[in-house]
């Protein structure tokens, strides 16, 4: 894991002792997710504290896909593929497993599979749920997610108190709400498995969608907001609300997390 200033990216990086295939970082607490290798494939997440010094460990039961933490600290999510099943959202055939952590003790709060779903007024259960890709509100109580089932994927809201979430939306995968909680950048899947999604935002108070006119390419990852206006996905950042290609902000760089 590595550390650029947003001032000057082209600045030489800082580099931890942390080695991760995805990171979240937010209010002084970190997720490292990896694989500890060995003759069969194991993951873990570390969780860490702002001087990058492992703490907690928690045991994975699959491919580390997704993570995020609560604006304030307190809670951190983890998506992983279920060990034997398809790694990627574009598969026909997949499993996942999102749990949420105390950040502080790195204990189990809850899978999102015990939550209780809602849509349209009613109680929504399936055996073929999937959920993945957790973004928190600023109030740390809120979240938004992606559910799949009968090969339909939707926008879901939570309540981590409660344990209730809504079906808001469909067709929203891997959502990511920005700074000001006014907005959601998602993909949205619009074409076949060659070039399955295409990047939008939406805007909660209208639940108005536009697509991210400087991104046109299909790309699997969890947008990460770098400030209300700009993202970051993989190595580009582009502006939401603008027209024109995106550019290039850090090289060599995945799973992009903002210190705020």
């Amino acid at each position: 894991m590595s550390l650029a200033s947003i001032e000057d990216p082209d600045a030489p990086f800082g580099v931890t002792n942390l080695e991760c295939d995805r990171i979240a970082y937010a209010a002084g607490r970190g997720i490292c997710l990896r694989e500890t290798g060995g003759l069969l494939s194991r993951f873990e997440a570390v969780l860490f504290d702002s001087a990058f010094r492992p703490g907690a460990t928690v045991k994975l039961d699959g491919n580390p896909s997704r993570t995020r933490i609560s604006p304030d600290g307190r809670f951190g999510a983890i998506t992983v593929f279920l060990t034997g099943q398809a790694h990627g959202y574009a598969s026909a055939s997949f499993s996942t497993k999102t749990t949420l952590l105390e950040m502080s003790s790195g204990t189990v709060v809850s899978d999102l599979e015990q939550f209780q779903t809602w849509r349209d007024g009613e109680k929504f259960s399936a055996a073929d749920f999937n959920f993945w890709g957790v973004t928190f509100a600023r109030d740390s109580n809120t979240l938004y997610a992606s559910l799949w089932s009968a090969k339909k994927t939707y926008l879901v809201g939570g309540d981590v108190a409660a344990r209730k979430l809504t079906v808001l939306r469909e067709n929203v995968e891997c959502p990511s709400l920005s700074p000001d909680n006014r907005r959601i950048a998602f993909k949205k899947r619009v074409g076949g498995d060659l070039a399955p999604w295409r990047f939008y935002v939406l805007d909660l108070a209208t639940m108005t969608e536009h697509p991210l006119a400087a991104e046109a390419r299909s790309i699997d990852d969890q947008i990460e907001w770098f400030d209300d206006s700009h993202v970051l996905y993989g190595a580009s950042r582009g502006p939401v609300d603008a027209g024109g290609p995106a550019r290039a902000f850090l090289l060599q760089a995945t799973s992009p997390i903002v210190v705020r």
